[in-house]
């Protein structure tokens, strides 16, 4: 049994390999999670973990970034046990874990024993992949890339975003990733009559590309624009060679379910979001 940390993305990504094959959309978020770090280094004092095991064929993940959730993908108990046991004692106050509920609930369990911190289910979410894109209802408007003049109009909805969809990041977070993504060209917005609505992409390696975020103003919902937005920028990826598109929605948002499904989306998986709390 081996649990190796690794510094390099691209080390990482070749021993992660024979773990992708058994969930692609999983698989598609830690691509997309490394391909980010080469992007954009972490800061010196940035927290990142970058970790593989391997025993008898089976093979596990794991990632973090600053303060985020770990995120696991493990086949069973004993590498999410293992990968608990490799960060407690340095960093106790881990914000929480997210993955499949088995891979969570073992990285739980020994994370209470390590810890004593207990868990609290902040998401059920839902990975969802498409390969190609159905047609929607055209709704006024068109789809551009967002630019320079877009940051504030940007940063205000992904703060807004991030209270709406519930999520962990803090809004110190939100401030360093907008011009990041903003600056790599990959926010699009859909403008009628100003801003409607705006969706952002990452690549995720081998082909493929993972949407999201993807937010609409209250006051402009209704109206189709996040549903044209995302097939436009589908619509893209795909025609830039794209072999199939990844987003999550959260199951309790049966509205945005309905929206992806329109647009050819289909569910993948379910994975979950526990945060650590006090026992």
């Amino acid at each position: 049994m081996a649990l190796v940390r690794h510094t390099d993305p691209d080390a990482f990504l070749a021993a992660a390999a024979p773990a992708f094959g058994r969930n692609p959309a999983a698989a598609s978020l830690l691509r997309s999670f490394a391909l980010g770090v080469k992007r954009r280094p972490p800061a010196d004092d940035e927290r990142l973990y970058l970790a593989t095991w391997s025993a008898e064929g089976r093979h596990a993940v794991a990632v973090l970034r600053g303060e985020h959730a770990l995120f696991v993908e493990a086949p069973d108990a004993a590498p999410a046990a293992a990968f608990a046991d490799d960060l407690a004692v340095e960093h106790p106050s881990l914000q929480g874990v997210t993955g499949a509920l088995d891979a969570c609930e073992s990285f739980a369990r020994r994370w209470r024993q390590r810890t004593t911190r207990a868990t609290v289910l902040r998401a059920h979410l839902r990975h969802h992949v498409l390969t190609d894109v159905a047609p929607v209802p055209a709704a006024p408007g068109r789809m551009r890339l967002a630019d320079d003049a877009d940051a504030a109009w940007i940063l205000e909805a992904s703060l807004a975003f991030v209270v709406e969809a519930g999520m962990p990041d803090t809004p110190s977070q939100v401030r360093r990733n907008v011009p990041v993504v903003l600056a790599q060209r990959r926010y699009r917005i859909w403008e009628d009559d100003g801003i409607a609505a705006f969706a952002g992409w990452s690549d995720a390696g081998d082909g493929d590309a993972r949407i999201g975020p993807v937010y609409t103003p209250v006051e402009r919902r209704h109206r189709g624009y996040a549903t044209a937005l995302v097939a436009a920028l589908a619509s893209e990826i795909k025609s830039n060679g794209g072999r199939r598109v990844f987003l999550t929605t959260d199951v309790a948002n049966p509205t945005s379910n309905a929206i992806y499904a329109r647009i050819g989306f289909r569910p993948l998986s379910d994975f979950y979001h526990f945060d650590f709390v006090a026992a």
